[in-house]
């Protein structure tokens, strides 16, 4: 009988995913897709149908449908939720099976694939902290004295774009003072300081100002955003964190980023944070791999053996490089720029090229500068790989330390109990309910029009529109988070229009029926 109703549930999902794109048109094109929602759809009827809707739209570049369901988590968060033999099973029967399917449901089964390839993998970070220092994914690290906008980081499938505004904190330093990113279609900007507008928000999506309540925020394509502490923590549907620690110095407000992507992922980098190859000597090249000058060998600004050897000299030479010819390659133009930009400004209105006046280390310091800031650095529990950049900090400008955030996960502690029935999240329910302490969404079956349902029979399809509220730029707004208005459940009563028996998968293969 379970064979029976999953098959039903996937008779649904390709007529109502229809209407936005052609996704199956056969059952012998489609075979593959059909053994891999059904298998998703075994693990969870709800939460499975959203998932694989999900991926489905984000291998389409489409907007996903609302979550059915209280966990607030994008689709990678999701799917690492699945138990480590069913990733293990949808990814060899993803690599046995999925030669010589249509070309879209090829695209979803190599996003997934993708996907769960992430879930096994480890994570590295780059990081922008201070006025400010880069620390590469592959560890590299260097001062970064310039103004302007540049690329940080951006993945080959161009779905993952960050950029750093970084503006003039007196003559010879400067601070992140805004970021912009591609999250996954979805154009989010941070601004410490220098808004496009005047609102009561630093987040801006697609150029109008969101609020944030100490909730997550869903974005159209699947990405969230959240407060944990003093972060905004910005996570890609696809599984990369973007985390922005919001500081001040001197009266003014800057940023301090943390970028986290994975070390086995398909895609290839370029931006300030290097190309994640693994080989800390090849990034400071410029783009398209132009080299950098050949006194640089792993060289660093502070903390590099090598550095410790080389003279002063020769490492404010490099400086020099890096804040001119380096930063020019990197700079965003018109064409490019992600940021958003108040009435007659653009990207060279943030650009000065003739800063910083004079590049200063961490040798310019006398030595108990230096002593008393690594004492501070050390209490702060700053690693070795970034006290040089710490000391910096707190030498010149009096920053504080900044370790490495490592907030919670989206995922601890969640437990995925079983649904009697989806249950609409567009995030607007109230989470702090005295009836429902639990923060689950609990619609209200109505008297006058009762439902009645079974696990696994009933489908909620909407317009993929979460009821986040975006804030008119000219009249910026606190957002009151109402509780949820409960409607009835509407059931899709489509019939299935593909009769031949799916099977589940066990082993790579499909099972026998």
């Amino acid at each position: 009988m379970k064979k029976i109703i999953l098959f039903f549930f996937l008779g649904i999902l390709p007529v109502s995913y229809s209407q936005d794109a052609t996704v199956i048109t056969s059952a012998n094109q489609s075979s593959v897709t059909d053994n891999i929602l059904i298998e998703l759809k075994d693990w969870d009827p709800i939460r499975g149908l959203w998932l694989s809707e999900s991926i489905m739209a984000m291998s389409t570049n489409q907007v996903i449908p609302d979550r059915t369901f209280a966990e607030e988590l994008t689709p990678y968060e999701m799917l690492s939720l699945l138990p480590k033999e069913k990733r293990e099973d949808l990814m060899n029967y993803i690599e046995t099976n999925s030669t010589g399917t249509q070309e879209m449901n090829n695209s979803f089964a190599t996003l997934l694939l993708s996907l769960i390839n992430n879930t096994f993998c480890r994570t590295i970070q780059g990081r922008s902290y201070g006025d400010p220092h880069l620390k590469s994914f592959d560890n590299a690290t260097y001062s970064f004295q310039t103004v302007g906008e540049f690329e940080l980081s951006k993945s080959s499938d161009k779905n993952f774009e960050i950029q750093a505004r970084q503006k003039a904190q007196g003559d010879n330093f400067s601070l992140n003072s805004a970021i912009a990113m591609n999250v996954y279609g979805d154009r989010v900007g941070f601004y410490a300081e220098d808004a496009p507008s005047r609102n009561i928000t630093p987040l801006f999506l697609d150029g109008a100002p969101i609020q944030l309540r100490g909730r997550t925020y869903f974005l159209p394509h699947g990405g969230t955003i959240r407060l944990s502490g003093s972060n905004y923590i910005i996570t890609w549907p696809s599984g990369e964190i973007l985390i922005l620690n919001n500081r001040s110095s001197g009266g003014s407000n800057f940023i301090n980023v943390t970028v986290t992507i994975f070390e086995c992922g398909t895609q290839s980098y370029t931006g300030l944070l290097g190309n994640a190859n693994k080989n800390m000597n090849d990034d400071f090249n410029g783009r398209n791999n132009n080299q950098s000058p050949p006194v640089y060998q792993a060289f660093s600004t502070f903390g590099n053996p090598l550095m410790q050897q080389a003279s002063i000299f020769a490492e404010k030479e490099y400086l020099s490089y890096l804040s001119q010819s380096f930063a020019d390659d990197w700079r965003v133009t018109d064409m490019t720029t992600l940021f958003d930009y108040s009435s007659g400004s653009n990207t060279a209105s943030f650009t000065d090229r003739s800063f910083p006046k004079v590049h200063l280390t961490v040798a310019d310091l006398n030595a108990n500068q230096q002593s008393n800031a690594r004492q501070r650095c050390e209490a702060m529990g700053v690693s070795p790989a970034e006290m040089g950049g710490c000391i910096f900090d707190q030498g010149y400008l009096n920053i504080g330390p900044n370790p490495v955030p490592t907030p919670s996960p989206a995922t601890e502690g969640v437990v995925l109990n079983k649904l009697e029935r989806p249950l609409l999240n567009t995030n607007t329910h109230q989470i702090l309910d005295p009836k429902n302490p639990s923060g689950e969404a609990l619609p209200k079956t109505p008297t006058d029009n009762p439902i009645k349902e079974k696990p696994g029979t009933s489908d909620i399809k909407t317009n993929g529109n979460n009821n986040n509220t975006i804030v008119k730029p000219s009249q910026p707004i606190e957002i009151k988070v109402p509780t949820i208005i409960n409607k009835p459940v509407p059931i899709n009563t489509n019939k299935p229009n593909n009769t031949s028996p799916v099977t589940p998968i066990k082993n790579g293969k499909p099972g026998k029926g």
